[in-house]
């Protein structure tokens, strides 16, 4: 098929990334029972990649996108479903993907967004090669939408971008060219503490040197209005990424801080946090009634072994509903283990926390106890290692939260040898996207036996 083909076709059904498909055609953008006209664009592994032209006729959960990017922009791909049939859509993909992995247990419901707008603390906004900033386009690395309003974040999103476009231009501070690995401007990041209010914005230069001092004081000034913290950042290398290797604070605080439930936890620049805090809340409570971990007057101790905990996200707020609760937390990123530390300490459950840095895989955590476990793995989930150490370890009970279902049931094959699925739940943590957080409780066969 040659590019620029063109199909017509009413969609019948969804790939496993949320797309639109008829025959054999993908079509982004669309939903059921569309009719649309596509032309054809690209393959992406045995699919055929259209990019929609025109709904013919829409289908019956289509609605006015209310963003101006929506039918372009890489951010969200279904503004244009209604927000019950999105929640559907995902319900039946998860259980889907469970079903063809050979479980016999399905999502009775995937938890509705309490906010369908504004939800995200944390966005990562590009610069295109032409001065563009926002985000790239759907499928593409070096096609970008030039923002003009963003309705993932808050209301002046769009505001704070028009800031830097303008500054850009006053110092013809040149964009970066990923393709020729040339220029100055790379990222502009954007963190907030939905509860506290505290904002951090970061803008990611190749270089500190490129940035003269008055260009510092000039983005500086221009963007206090909006933020509590403004930094610079440095990433030097070619690699098309948004976290920065060094910064400078050019205004306030080198952190900000966010509460999700009663807990208060310190966020670097490149913290990993939970990017909507309402619906943070809401997978912390999901995994803590499947861990038992209430407010106890139990003097018996428990101990709760918390893999990839990032800053300590689970362990701290658990630590602070049980008093009896022992924590011991393993994490990569070293700065995130000693956030975790700090964060126990001004939560004062630091003498039960213990955190440690390292890739999981490589450390011992084996030799802790463990009455429960829980495994917050990146996307590609659990290392090998790791979970041939998990299934050698057995303990009792294991709580997976996974942002990545499709990885979830393959691992749960391994698992079902020793483990039982006792509990299941599905959570909407990034609405108008086919993401969706998926949290399983394992329990152990032997124990139940011995019981």
């Amino acid at each position: 098929m040659r590019f620029g083909h063109r199909v017509h076709g009413k969609i019948t059904s969804y790939d496993e990334k949320g797309r639109g498909v008829f025959e054999n055609y993908t079509v982004p953008f669309t939903t059921l029972g569309d009719e649309v006209t596509a032309t054809f664009i690209k393959r992406d592994h045995k699919n055929k990649i259209f990019k929609l032209e025109s709904v013919d006729v829409g289908g019956p959960d289509r609605i006015q996108a209310p963003c101006p990017h929506a039918s372009n922009c890489g951010g969200c791909l279904w503004q244009h479903i209604q927000y019950d049939a999105q929640i559907k859509i995902k319900k039946d993909m998860v259980n889907s993907a469970f079903t063809q992995a050979g479980h016999d247990i399905q999502v009775s419901e995937v938890i509705h967004a309490k906010e369908k707008f504004h939800h995200r603390n944390r966005m990562d906004y590009c610069i295109g090669w032409n001065s563009e900033i926002g985000l790239k386009e759907y499928g593409s690395w070096s096609k970008y939408v030039d923002v003009q309003s963003c309705l993932l974040l808050n209301e002046d999103a769009g505001d704070i971008l028009r800031e830097v476009r303008e500054w850009m231009k006053e110092f013809d501070i040149l964009p970066w060219d990923a393709k020729f690995y040339r220029g100055v401007a790379r990222y502009v990041v954007v963190r907030e503490g939905k509860r506290t209010g505290e904002r951090m914005i970061i803008l990611v230069v190749h270089a500190f040197d490129d940035v003269h001092q008055d260009a510092r004081h000039a983005i500086a000034k221009r963007l206090q209005p909006y933020a509590t913290s403004i930094l610079l950042g440095e990433q030097s290398m070619d690699t098309d990424i948004s976290l920065a290797q060094k910064f400078l604070t050019l205004h306030g605080e080198a952190w900000i801080e966010e509460i999700v439930g009663d807990v208060r936890y310190r966020i670097h620049p490149n913290s990993f946090f939970q990017t909507n805090s309402v619906m943070a809340e809401v997978l912390q409570n999901t995994v803590g009634e499947m861990l038992g971990m209430k407010t106890s007057t139990n003097s018996t101790k428990k101990y709760l072994l918390d893999l990839y905990c990032g800053l300590g996200f689970f362990g701290i707020a658990f630590a602070k509903k049980n008093p009896q609760l022992y924590i011991s937390g393993f994490e990569l990123d070293a700065p995130a283990i000693e956030l975790a530390t700090y964060n126990a300490k001004i939560n004062e459950v630091d003498s039960r926390c213990n955190f440690t840095a390292g890739p999981a895989e490589d450390l011992s955590w084996s030799t802790h106890p463990a009455d429960v476990m829980i495994v917050d793995p990146p996307r590609s989930g659990l290392h090998p290692k790791v979970l041939k150490t998990i299934m050698d370890m057995a303990p009792p009970s294991i709580v997976y939260v996974s942002c990545n279902y499709h990885r979830l049931v393959e691992e749960l094959k391994t698992f079902s040898e020793k483990y039982f699925i006792e509990k299941i739940a599905a959570i909407d943590m990034f609405p108008h996207t086919p993401h969706v957080e998926v949290v399983v409780k394992l329990q152990a066969k032997h124990a139940i036996l011995k019981s």
